[in-house]
């Protein structure tokens, strides 16, 4: 009797695995280019911040700028594992590295320092913030997965807080290096 229950046991575990890689493909067919072109941007745009953000810990010269940076990595990071699940819920494979403009963004951070580096930093935050607003806008407009939207339409009031807080900084005398800020 133990013996067939171990071989019943071992048949079962490959349909189960068949049945949750069906129920996968079936969820990836389902997801849109569309909707998976905006869950990709997101997942990238969301590593290059952490990214980034991990580097401007380390670099910055101003300790606002080091407290924004500290940000970025903590909120974009949640944002990180929440669009990683979401991608795998619908059958894909999340983002690996940040997008190659991100990276080279990065690469050119790292050879920089002090003054020249938070400035650098935080036209960077700006820009690459004002981009990932448009395109979680036209996610939350544009996508067909209920889901996707949803996780469009939360992230946007924190991405725009984030660019709001980086043009803050971007401006002021924090991101010179001066330790004071603008921002209020």
């Amino acid at each position: 009797m133990k013996t067939l229950f171990v071989c019943l046991a071992a048949l079962t575990l490959p349909l189960s695995l068949s049945a949750q890689d069906a129920k996968q493909d079936k969820a990836k067919a389902n997801l849109s280019r569309q909707d998976a072109r905006h869950l990709r941007d997101m997942g990238e745009a969301d590593m290059a911040e952490v990214e980034t953000g991990k580097l401007a810990a380390q670099k910055a010269s101003s300790p606002e700028v080091k407290k924004f940076a500290q940000q970025m990595v903590d909120e974009h990071g949640k944002g990180l594992s929440e669009g990683e699940a979401l991608a795998r819920s619908k059958g894909m494979q999340p983002p690996s590295a940040p997008s190659k403009k991100h990276q080279s963004a990065l690469k050119k951070l790292e050879s920089m320092s002090g003054e020249e580096f938070d400035q650098a930093y935080m036209q960077q935050m700006v820009k690459d913030h004002e981009d990932t607003l448009k395109k979680l806008r036209a996610a939350a407009k544009d996508a067909k997965d209920p889901e996707v939207k949803a996780a469009a339409t939360k992230k946007e009031p924190i991405v725009s807080q984030h660019l709001e807080m980086a043009r803050s900084l971007s401006k002021g005398d924090a991101a010179a290096g001066g330790g004071k800020s603008t921002a209020k």
